[in-house]
């Protein structure tokens, strides 16, 4: 009887051995980047276990006697994104998104000053910055713009018939917060908010009487004050700050949007109160 139970009992251990050595696997594989081109020197390991392969040349890899009960595989290479995948499906690696991308934007500017019931203007604007990515929907952009914007003062009464153009260059610095969120695959909203300062650095203002033209230049203190006897100003301030904000759709790195700025302009005791309301359509393309 003691025979029959040991025989029994080598019998289930051996079938258990056997089971143990049948429930393993090898797994085969390849891992590709999003363009299909092969992934070299990716570490690929089983989850939950110490088993882990490297990929070759061709971005192939084996891992041998991997359980059947393993049902993860863990894919990690450099520049890209550390993803989990089932055992059996295609391998594709995405890259890691880059903190730091050199931006360019350009448009048209649509723009006027309210006080004197000045009209609409139109400019231009062209930026260069630095998007820095705080997480994956939120970001930093500082921009250094150079822009063109002004407004147009018209007076026809009594035989006066007068028509003045303000035409102030100015070189913006707008620190944006960019917020993007999700439309469809590679498309996202994106809004964008924060302070701007503003530099005045040339210009000129036009002004003509009944058909006769004269120019001043806008940022020179050479001009008599009609309010001091013993002082000059100039016809602008050169400095003057607000708040930037913007909508777009952004895909994939161009985005195509509208950008607003509402400019407040330093005023002395005797001048209106006095702001520059600017619009802009155009572009922005993000590199890298």
């Amino acid at each position: 009887m003691k025979r029959l139970i040991m025989t029994c009992l080598m019998g289930w251990l051996s079938l258990a051995a056997l089971m143990a050595q049948v429930a393993t696997h090898d797994i085969k594989g390849v891992v590709t980047d999003k363009k299909q081109f092969p992934v070299v020197g990716a570490l690929v390991t089983v989850q939950g276990t110490d088993i882990s392969t490297v990929t070759d040349i061709d971005g192939k890899f084996l891992l041998r006697e991997v359980p059947v009960t393993a049902k993860l595989l863990l894919v990690e290479s450099i520049g890209m994104e550390t993803e989990e995948w089932e055992i059996n499906t295609p391998i594709q690696v995405t890259p890691k998104n880059k903190k730091l991308s050199l931006v360019i934007s350009a448009g048209a500017v649509m723009s006027r000053y309210t006080a004197q019931g000045g009209s609409f203007r139109m400019g231009y604007e062209a930026g260069l910055g630095l998007e820095v990515r705080m997480s994956k929907r939120v970001a930093f952009r500082p921009m250094l713009q150079l822009t063109n914007r002004g407004t147009v003062y018209k007076y026809n009464k009594a035989g006066l018939d007068y028509k003045e153009t303000w035409n102030p260059t100015m070189l913006d610095l707008p620190l944006y917060f960019v917020s993007r969120f999700k439309l469809a695959y590679k498309t996202n909203l994106v809004f964008s908010y924060g302070p701007v300062v503003s530099c005045g650095i040339g210009g000129k203002v036009t002004a003509e009487t009944n058909g006769e033209k004269a120019e001043y230049e806008i940022f020179s203190k050479k001009y008599d004050s009609y309010y001091y006897s013993d002082g000059k100003h100039s016809l602008f301030h050169r400095i003057n700050y607000g708040l930037a904000y913007g909508l777009g759709v952004e895909y994939k790195k161009l985005t195509v949007g509208v950008w607003g700025k509402n400019m407040a302009l330093p005023i002395d005791d005797y001048d209106d109160a006095e702001h520059n309301w600017a619009l802009t359509f155009g572009v922005a393309y993000r590199f890298f």
